[in-house]
């Protein structure tokens, strides 16, 4: 990639088993005519430690050659989780065990035909040498080689399902040492576990049973400090080796609901490479537009890539058995891949990668997810990216990549301590995930920038809502209510902290530890079942709004009343509260516009941000097909429009400090309003890109 700052397109490219050697230049000649600017090649530690010692490293030096030849610049995706069978063979000792016992198999790899994967555990000393001795082979054989970008580390930094943690005994014995750090006594640990008979550390075992339990919410925080650990090191390992090439790595996106079941945690890993990605596709269950926002906030001021789309429908897990699953397909329409990208690029990623340059012809992603051809023939898809490439890179338009998104006006906070208890309670993070999803997709119907955030984030953000915060930890409860009192603007939803991290259903009245003098109010009624509450709804000013899984009613301490239930219990609150504001709502009202998205309750989440007292950087008629962003940079300011329809929209946008002669970067028909603001014409499934 060159220096400037700019939007480059790449693929995957090279995944050992295809594409074959005789297309190679052939690929290389169309992907740079099409504006391709990088490929990631995996290299998977089976194919190319063929034997102990033995390093075959020839297709990879000719592919960063015609790389080189051609202007595409190379990423190396270190495959250390593939490993060689004769590794495998010979530390049977070291394969990842499941907590029923039972060992895993060195099973194919249906992403890289050369070898099996995810089978060993890092937690062995074995497995860490052997992954060493690859990745300082390969940092040294590639250090100060020309064309390279960087080293992908981890792909996807997760263990993708429960299924992939381990309880093998070294395992348990880094659990065992992790907890001793905690804890520092069995004494102490027998208090915060409710467990009284340990005489030592070594008959502590790693608990198998899903659970709101102390010792459950343990595991996941030790797993998630695991994970963490060998991706540091693996990223020292390769900074040792190469100090010439950056260090890259890209996560799952799946941080709304991975954190607790499997390590997917974006925040922890993007402190540490240079660079890093997302994937988003079927699984993670949200838009692009959520993913993008995700990774932007985890990745703080680092630079960021989409490094994996979709380019093409996928025919895996689907027989005349399966329900029809049309998602699946949506991506082999070049309309799609085009709105696809422009949600991503309004998020702040530079980079736009697919996971295919054309598909597999073996496994059962057999050609999947392609932009070009099985053969490598041009298609309508990877026509768009042609487009979206020459745009990009049109004069006028670089301008553009020198701003970025700005603050949104909402962060909405993540906690990971209530999605552990909601995968502790429910054995899935579905409900939590839906919370979260909901609130910010109610903020883009609203054309209102919602951020998701941590709460280290929190300092940057004078208002905050709060999806699913029923477990909180002591030392977040204090920080939240300083955080209130010096001016924050607080809106939760029900049940805040009834939990603390460790699953501990707190017995004083609640809201508690100090929270009923934050929210002004106290708890008369609750009613914790979800099953019972999938219809619930509360009458506010705004008119009858969707909640649902919890209930929780309310008598005023102080507060005002600002909702009800049908049959008149209070259901919302607000509050003053120091410098700052609160408003408690008794029930989960992302769940509900999630399930029941209606125009009632997404004006309710429109108000919030006049609620803290903010006006609307830009607005415009409601459209549930439209949306906005605003960029900027120095003194120059960007408008997104973002049409999700499958027609053409004209759209009006007002702004609360309007300036300056509109500029049309993307899009049709701008006119200046004598308002101040625009109006603009968007194809379909596209975005209109204004100067303002």
């Amino acid at each position: 990639m060159s220096t400037e700052k700019r939007i480059d397109f790449g693929a995957v490219y090279f995944r050992y088993s295809a594409p074959d050697r005789q297309d190679w230049e052939n690929d290389y000649r169309k992907a740079s005519e099409d504006g391709i600017t990088h490929f990631r090649h995996w290299f998977p530690w089976a194919a190319i430690e063929t034997a102990p010692g033995v390093f075959d490293w020839e297709p990879y030096d000719r592919l960063i050659a015609l790389g080189n030849q051609y202007g595409i610049k190379t990423v190396i995706a270190e495959m250390t989780t593939i490993v060689p069978d004769w590794f495998f063979a010979g530390h049977q000792e070291a394969r990842i065990t499941n907590r029923f016992g039972q060992k895993r198999f060195n099973n194919m790899n249906d992403s890289s035909m050369a070898g099996g994967s995810q089978s060993m555990c890092m937690d062995h000393a074995a497995v860490r040498e052997g992954t060493e001795r690859f990745l300082k082979a390969m940092g040294e054989h590639y250090r100060g080689v020309e064309g390279i970008i960087g080293y992908d580390v981890w792909n996807e930094c997760s263990l993708y399902s429960a299924e992939g943690r381990c309880y093998c005994e070294e395992t348990e014995r880094e659990f065992q040492e992790w907890l001793k750090q905690k804890y520092g006594t069995l004494e102490n640990l027998h208090a915060v576990w409710c467990r009284h008979s340990y005489t030592d550390w070594s008959q502590i075992r790693l608990p198998r049973v899903t659970g709101p339990h102390p010792e459950f919410f343990d595991m996941i925080r030790f797993q998630n400090d695991q994970q963490e650990r060998w991706f540091r090191w693996r990223i020292d390992v390769l900074r040792g080796a190469d100090p010439t090439h950056k260090l890259i790595a890209h996560g799952n996106g799946k941080a709304h609901s991975d954190i607790a079941v499997c390590c997917g945690d974006d925040w922890r890993y993007a402190k540490h490479p240079d660079i890093f990605g997302y994937t988003l596709w079927y699984a993670n269950n949200c838009t692009a537009l959520m993913g993008g926002d995700m990774i932007r906030s985890a990745a703080g001021d680092r630079e960021f890539w989409r490094a994996e789309a979709i380019g093409d429908a996928t025919w895996e897990h689907r027989s005349d058995r399966t329900k029809p699953e049309r998602k699946k397909d949506e991506m082999a329409s070049a309309d799609n891949i085009r709105l696809d990208a422009m949600m991503s690029l309004v998020t702040g990623a530079s980079a736009f990668i697919n996971p295919r340059y054309r598909g597999l012809n073996e496994g059962h992603l057999f050609q999947a997810y392609g932009w070009y051809a099985p053969n490598g023939d041009r298609t309508p898809r990877s026509e768009e990216i042609a487009k979206l490439a020459a745009w990009s890179n049109q004069e006028e338009v670089c301008e553009l990549w020198q701003a970025g998104p700005v603050k949104g006006q909402v962060g909405l906070l993540l906690l990971e301590d209530a999605q552990a208890l909601c995968y502790a309670l429910y054995d899935n993070t579905d409900i939590y995930a839906d919370c979260l999803k909901g609130c910010y997709q109610a903020f883009v119907d609203s054309g209102i920038q919602a951020d998701i955030i941590r709460m280290q984030q929190i300092g940057a953000y004078d208002c905050i809502y709060v999806p699913y915060p029923a477990a909180v930890s002591d030392q977040d409860m204090e920080t939240l209510k300083r955080w209130i009192r010096e001016g924050g603007t607080l809106i939760s939803e029900g049940c805040f902290g009834y939990f603390n991290d460790c699953g501990h259903a707190v017995e004083i009245s609640q809201p508690n530890r100090g929270f009923e003098e934050v929210f002004g109010c106290r708890q008369t009624k609750v009613h914790l079942g979800p099953d019972a509450n999938t219809e619930l709804v509360i009458d506010s000013a705004h008119g009858t709004i969707r909640a649902g899984v919890y209930r929780q009613a309310y008598e005023l301490t102080g507060g005002r009343a600002e909702g009800y239930y049908r049959n008149g219990e209070t259901a919302a609150v607000s509050h003053a509260y120091g410098k700052g504001r609160t408003l408690i709502v008794g029930s989960m009202t992302g769940y509900g516009y999630q399930h029941h998205a209606n125009e009632v309750s997404r004006r309710w989440f429109a108000s919030l941000v006049r609620f803290a007292k903010k006006v609307p950087t830009a607005s415009l008629p409601y459209n549930k097909d439209v949306t906005i962003r605003l960029w900027e940079h120095e003194e120059k300011r960007y408008a997104w429009i973002l049409n999700f329809a499958d027609m053409e929209q004209t759209v009006e946008v007002q702004f609360a400090d309007p300036s300056g002669s509109p500029v049309l970067l993307r899009g049709e028909g701008l006119e200046r309003l004598e308002d101040g603001g625009i109006c603009v014409r968007i194809a379909k499934k596209d975005a209109a890109v204004v100067r303002i």
